[in-house]
């Protein structure tokens, strides 16, 4: 299936999930049963089927320090806007994990349909990044803002407890010690990470709230995330001179929209929870336009 017949497809899908919201026939507890479907099934099944054969290089290893590095640097501005706004800790609190939260996960599909198994590789990398501190250093951060303690042990535990990183690490392994999976295996893992990971774009859809558009601290994380990561991401870019594909896997990386992670953090530490589901949401809304434009303009 050509590249712009499968990116359709997937828009279509996300219309589809926000119309079975609206008709009541899926609710965002359905959509929270996809998102735990795919961080626990179909994530780890294409880690260990495509990160375990690319071909590593040392280039490459600049990918999870893009991710950490854009991050950081947003992480340190959201605290300086939060202030300028005057939010009080919970608001300020969903704008650092709203802003520094990247949606990888949302990338993933489009990224298989048009750069394929290498593009995905590459990309899972990227995240590699992105996933230790949101399981660490972010989620410290909104616990702090939420008033709730938040412990060495606790903040272990959650890195250890997120699948996609050990499948992710066992990926990295077995390539960097030149095992290699039965075709058989990669061939069954591949085509069910695939599968399910189609779930995100019907999740997003469910999901999808349009409320508080023009609320300062919803437009302040949209602007945070996906503006000041690109040009963060343009930043790393001539920082290690990347190039070709891995140059536009950073790019896109660094401009993705808000992860929804972001709303389940946010609930879960009593933080601002409407800001953050509205910011999530408008940026997913926004993606679909510029992802699909951005993956036929970036060289592959």
């Amino acid at each position: 299936m050509p590249a712009n017949l499968q990116i359709a497809l997937l828009i279509s899908l996300f219309v589809a999930g926000h119309v079975a919201r609206r008709l009541r026939w899926l609710q965002p507890t359905h959509a929270g049963h996809m998102l735990k479907l795919v961080v626990n099934v179909g994530l780890p099944a294409l880690f260990l089927a495509d990160v375990s054969r690319i071909p590593l290089r040392a280039d490459l290893v600049s990918l999870p320090i893009c991710a950490v590095l854009i991050i950081v640097v947003t992480l340190l501005v959201s605290l300086v806007a939060g202030r300028a706004l005057k939010l009080q800790r919970p608001g300020q609190g969903a704008l650092t994990i709203c802003s520094t939260s990247i949606n990888n996960g949302f990338l993933f599909p489009f990224v298989i349909a048009a750069w394929g198994q290498l593009g995905f590789a590459q990309l899972a990398l990227f995240d590699f990044g992105n996933a230790l501190l949101q399981g660490s250093l972010i989620y410290a951060i909104a616990a702090m803002y939420g008033g709730h303690g938040s412990g060495l042990l606790a903040i272990l535990r959650r890195v250890l407890g997120f699948p996609p990183l050990w499948a992710l690490a066992v990926a990295l392994l077995l390539n960097v010690g030149g095992v290699h999976l039965p075709p058989l295996i990669t061939t069954v893992l591949g085509t069910t990470g695939r599968t399910i990971l189609v779930l995100v774009i019907v999740a997003l859809g469910v999901l999808f709230d349009a409320r508080l558009v023009r609320d300062r601290a919803v437009l302040t994380a949209l602007a945070l995330r996906i503006l000041l990561g690109l040009a963060l991401g343009f930043l790393c870019v001539w920082l290690f001179h990347l190039e070709g594909l891995t140059r536009s896997v950073v790019l896109l990386g660094s401009a993705a929209p808000i992860g929804f992670s972001a709303v389940v953090i946010a609930n879960r530490e009593s933080l601002d929870r409407e800001r953050a589901a509205s910011a999530a949401s408008i940026s997913v809304l926004l993606a679909l336009v510029y992802v699909p434009l951005a993956l036929w303009l970036l060289p592959r």
